[in-house]
């Protein structure tokens, strides 16, 4: 097989030669001479010992692109990049000036143009000039839909488009005991239910039809052996009940009557804190279209707390009077310990965080959002006594300049009692916590004052205290 060689001057006669001779420095010679020119190495670590038998000789290595030449002193030298490069020729002579181009006619000058944001669109101008506006399109009308008594009432621009009306209310039935069974009156409808003979686990009914059974507010019927039905004396949120011995509150069947501490309670109107077995009377609000279930007093659980408290008043034996409950710091209410530096400049917005804090199980301290939601709502809408913090206020407690109607039903009276029994102030605690400076040593608070006639969201020393109202886990 030929060998391909490149050979490269070796010394500076040489060198010269190949300058002289007007040729290019690096030829190619095909060869199958193995002696003639550079010898050709793979790689190189196949470069043999540079000594006095290769003294003089330029070996050429396939993978770097180098030749390396065994000088005198015994050592490789490498001829690569500027070692390859021939002497510079001479500068050669200038050329002619080429022929001179027509000139160009003069073009009209362009007018630079901007585009700038105005009021009602952008605005175009060339050369100082406005030469139009591209005008924003007209803003669409907002539309709202509102609970109404008949159903959901939907608004545009302020203009009633639709209601979505309630669908009609079904007949209510009642049950009534008889000699022979249990009788049935839907509007003008009667029908019986008979008891069956000893030792029969179904009941007949007029009408070949037959009670496969009776559970949790839902009967099954059969007729002549078809397919069964189902009759459903009330639903909660798709529950069926028996309204006999359940209501629905808030989505949820809960028992017409409980047990607190030994006492039957209406839990239609009151719920038990099993802890303490205090009860608590509370009242259903509709917020918008949103239902919120609140305490109707304040809390007065103390045991265990993180912080201080004090009742708003006491019943002379160092207690607390229930009808009033107790203060509580933020500490003690939202039940973390207590931080006198709060020095917590990393806490993640606490806007809608929940704290169960000191309330019962399924209960747990209003959010900002939800404090924010009860007041705008009540407060700024038209509807119970307009924007008067009255319907918020307990008829009794407040001094005879304040007159509480309590038409929402949450009872709010006043925590600061004068020697005649009258106050002039509520302040409730939020869960929220809010930023002071650097600081988080503030939260929210629901307050109520004598001389002014909304009620609103304010903020306050974690070291302050104010009642605690518990809202429902919904």
């Amino acid at each position: 097989m030929k060998k391909i060689v490149r050979s490269i001057g070796l010394s500076a006669a040489a060198m010269a030669f190949f300058a002289c001779s007007g040729d290019d420095v690096t030829k190619v010679y095909e060869t199958n001479n193995t002696t003639v020119g550079m010898d050709l190495v793979a790689e190189g670590d196949d470069l043999p010992e540079c000594d006095a038998d290769h003294e003089g000789r330029l070996i050429f290595v396939a993978d770097s692109s180098m030749a390396y030449y065994c000088s005198a002193d015994k050592e490789w030298l490498p001829f690569g990049g500027d070692n390859w490069k021939g002497a510079d020729g001479e500068q050669g002579e200038k050329g002619d000036p080429g022929e001179k181009g027509d000139k160009g006619k003069k073009g009209d000058k362009g007018e630079s143009c901007t585009a700038k944001k105005v009021s009602n669109g952008i605005e175009v101008s060339c050369g100082g000039k406005t030469v139009g506006t591209l005008k924003n399109g007209e803003a669409g009308e907002s539309c709202s839909a509102t609970k109404i008594s008949e159903g959901i009432e939907v608004s545009c621009g302020g203009t009633v488009v639709d209601t979505l009306r309630n669908g009609d209310v079904g007949e209510s039935c009642t049950l009534d005991a008889i000699e022979e069974g249990v009788q049935i009156t839907c509007g003008t409808d009667i029908d019986t239910l008979f008891n069956g003979a000893p030792g029969v686990t179904t009941v007949t009914v007029e009408g070949g039809c037959t009670i496969v059974s009776d559970v949790n507010g839902v009967v099954k019927f059969q007729c002549d052996g078809n397919e069964e039905y189902e009759f459903y004396k009330a639903v909660c949120e798709g529950t069926p009940f028996d309204p006999a011995v359940s209501f629905c509150l808030a989505g949820k069947v809960v028992a017409l009557t409980g047990e607190c501490d030994g006492s039957e309670i209406d839990q239609t109107k009151q719920f038990c804190d099993t802890r303490d077995g205090q009860a608590y009377n509370y009242t259903v609000v509709k917020v918008g279209g949103e239902t919120q279930v609140w305490m109707a007093q304040n809390l007065n659980y103390n045991t265990d707390l993180k912080g201080e408290s004090s009742c708003v008043l006491e019943d002379g034996n160092g207690n607390c009077e229930a009808a009033y409950g107790r203060l509580y710091e933020w500490y003690a209410a939202a039940n973390v310990e207590y931080d006198p530096m709060d020095e917590d400049f990393n806490k993640t917005p606490t806007l809608d965080r929940i704290y169960q804090g000191i309330c019962p199980e399924g209960w747990h301290l209003p959010n900002e959002t939800e404090l924010n939601n009860l007041a705008f709502f009540y407060g700024r809408n038209d509807g119970i006594d307009g924007a008067s913090s009255n319907a918020f206020r307990s008829v009794d407690g407040w001094r005879e300049t304040v007159e509480g109607t309590d038409a929402i039903g949450l009872n709010f009276g006043p925590i600061d009692f004068n020697s005649e029994g009258e106050g002039s102030t509520f302040e409730m605690w939020g869960g929220s916590e809010v930023k002071s400076k650097v600081l988080y040593d503030q939260a929210h608070v629901v307050v109520m004052i004598e001389n002014s006639s909304v009620m609103y969201v304010a903020q306050n020393k974690k070291s302050s205290e104010a009642a605690v109202r518990c809202l429902m886990d919904l």
